[in-house]
């Protein structure tokens, strides 16, 4: 016959005590661990030591005596249960003139903690202390020991690599310093179920917003930039939408673009910023060191910056700033910044290819007027138009040439970086050029402006930075006003490359007499004249027509003295005179007269200038 007892006679059942083995509750342990999470799961092992201890401290107050007799009988009932094989304490107590604890304070080590053995085992090495159910144990036991509320801390453990397990223990009020202990504390109150789903279900509706919120902002600015609209336009919807002030930086972290405060304003918190980063001895901000979403805190705000990537290279940043220091967890803004950024690059990456199908085009335009492969003058100029430049109006021609003894300079790529660094800076100036590989140099158009000369300073500083190994020089043609000597201008850009071999900027308006005299409607007959004048030391071997070349410009370029011919060429008098004697027998002239001297010299400087001989 089946007999149902009455609730109340469960009061009556003495409480019983169970024996399991570690590797039984090491199971419990990971089956917590898995199904509640790590924090869910040290909460209840807390309370399930706490409930120990005081189990155990009722047992003990069975038959009381004085506080320090009852304390010290904790190891015992602590080796007892099988969690550890030893402990170790040094504790302090004081007690008031009514004999109750006034401090209690403590440290300690565990021995063999079985939650060790059981934690690595099931989850390997942790980031944490894991002796949870020892932690619960001690303060369960002492708080109702002593009738006031102690805790222990674990402050080492061999399951996160320590030597061994080490706690402390102090009195409820004497953990107010201790941020990280308040929130363990907390885990040993008990939450309701109800409350738990609650929280969770709050929890997932703050997410479900929150998700929202990033996808509505993602939409908007997909809108934005499928309706075409300009960067500073997509900036002032993020400021708008967020409410927090917006910038646009370079690589150097200069502001191009910001929204949301005022210049004055602006600078100051970009001071602040610049103070914040980290930079090398030299003072130099360590780019490489800003390649993912961060935060940086300064004296006067806090910002996040995210880096705009464009075909796998950081152009830019995106920063948000937040002037109220008391806004601590920056966080929840990431993904808006990352979206914004993307945003950001996706723009970037319409404008570059852009430019450069633009750059094409002009390049190809650029090169067919200089080889005069236009249908007339008019329809070129008028093709001009569409491409911003005005040909009727006075311009320049530039020949830019790179040497470097570590790259190769005459490579398209090569090539092709170069004009791309020259005309995203022109763009950014406002000013339009042509540009165009042409013979393997970079050739430029250049509109007559006022300082000119400033700008082109400022092209070859620019390419002297970005390529440290290459050497850079323009040649710079005089003023024409008319594409039809296009070719000429060019040419005089050349010429003036050639006259003078040291400056970087060489001016054709500064060349020699010669060197002006030169174009293409008689270069050709100075070459024949001259070739001709000389053929007898052309038709000698390289090594001999060269030396024998160079001798004679240096002997007429220095007028005849011989002293002053023999310390350049670095020869004795009788190499020299040797050499003067051969180069009349070959040429059947006379070098110290005046005419003949006259008339060589300037044959050869004029084929030195159009680059027919190298002396």
């Amino acid at each position: 016959m089946l007999v149902l007892l009455d609730l109340q006679t469960f009061d009556n059942f003495e409480d019983k005590t169970l024996s399991t083995t570690s590797a039984t509750f090491g199971l419990l342990r990971k089956e917590l661990i898995s199904n509640l999470g790590m924090k869910r799961a040290k909460a209840f092992l807390l309370r399930y030591g706490w409930n120990l201890g005081v189990a155990h401290a009722k047992e003990v107050l069975k038959s009381p005596g004085p506080i320090e007799e009852m304390l010290n009988k904790a190891p015992n009932l602590h080796l007892q249960t099988g969690q550890l094989s030893d402990l170790s304490s040094e504790r302090t107590l004081i007690l008031d003139e009514d004999g109750k604890v006034a401090h209690i304070s403590a440290t300690g080590k565990w021995f063999d903690s079985f939650e060790v053995l059981e934690h690595v085992r099931n989850h390997g090495k942790s980031t944490h202390p894991v002796c949870h159910t020892l932690t619960g144990f001690g303060s369960g036991f002492t708080s109702l020991v002593i009738g006031r509320k102690v805790f222990l801390k674990e402050v080492k453990c061999r399951a996160k690599g320590d030597d061994e397990c080490c706690y402390e223990m102090r009195l409820l009020e004497d953990w107010h310093d201790d941020m990280e202990m308040l929130e363990e504390i907390q885990l040993y109150k008990e939450n309701n179920f109800i409350d738990e789903l609650n929280f969770t279900y709050e929890q997932l509706l703050d997410q479900k917003n929150y998700i929202e919120k990033v996808s509505t902002f993602h939409d908007t600015l997909t809108s934005k930039l499928s309706d075409g609209d300009s960067i500073e336009e997509i900036v002032n919807t993020v400021h708008e939408t967020l409410n927090i002030p917006v910038s646009i930086e370079d690589l150097n972290f200069q502001p191009r673009i910001f929204t949301g405060l005022d210049k004055e304003q602006f600078q100051q918190y970009s001071d602040d910023f610049h103070k914040s980063i980290t930079k090398t001895k030299s003072g130099k901000i360590q780019i490489s060191s800003y390649n993912k979403t961060f935060i940086i805190r300064g004296k006067l705000h806090n910002r996040i910056v995210t880096p705009i990537i464009v075909q796998k290279q950081t152009i830019g940043y995106i920063t948000f700033l937040y002037l109220d220091k008391n806004i601590v967890n920056l966080d929840n803004d990431f993904m808006f910044i990352q979206r914004a950024a993307t945003s950001a690059a996706l723009y970037f990456l319409n404008e570059k290819t852009s430019y450069e199908a633009l750059d094409n085009m002009k390049g190809y335009y650029f090169e067919q007027i200089l080889l005069k492969q236009y249908s007339s003058k008019t329809s070129a100029i008028y093709r001009g138009y569409y491409l911003g430049i005005d040909l009727k109006e006075p311009y320049y021609i530039a020949t830019l040439t790179a040497e470097s003894s570590q790259l190769d300079t005459s490579k398209l790529d090569f090539l092709d970086k170069v004009i791309q660094s020259i005309t995203r800076y022109l763009d950014m100036q406002s000013y339009k050029i042509l540009i165009t590989q042409y013979e393997h140099q970079i050739v430029m158009l250049f509109p007559k402006v006022e300082a000119l000369q400033l700008k082109i300073e400022n092209i070859l500083k620019l390419l002297n930075n970005q390529f440290r190994f290459v050497q850079f020089r323009i040649g710079l043609s005089g003023e024409s006003e008319d594409i039809e000597t296009i070719d000429e201008s060019l040419e005089e850009s050349q010429i003036a490359l050639r006259l003078n071999t040291d400056e970087q900027i060489v001016y054709f308006e500064n060349a020699s007499i010669v060197g002006s005299l030169i174009n293409s409607k008689n270069m050709m007959t100075i070459r024949r004249k001259a070739q001709k004048e000389l053929s007898p030391i052309f038709q000698l071997k390289d090594q001999k027509r060269d030396e024998l070349l160079k001798t004679i410009y240096i002997f007429l370029l220095n007028g005849g003295n011989l002293q002053q011919t023999i310390s350049d060429l670095s020869l004795s008098m009788s190499g020299l005179m040797y050499r003067i004697s051969r180069i009349e027998k070959l040429l059947n002239k006379e070098l110290r007269n005046p005419i003949v001297a006259y008339e060589l010299l300037i044959m050869l400087d004029a084929l030195r200038i159009l680059g027919d001989i190298e002396v």
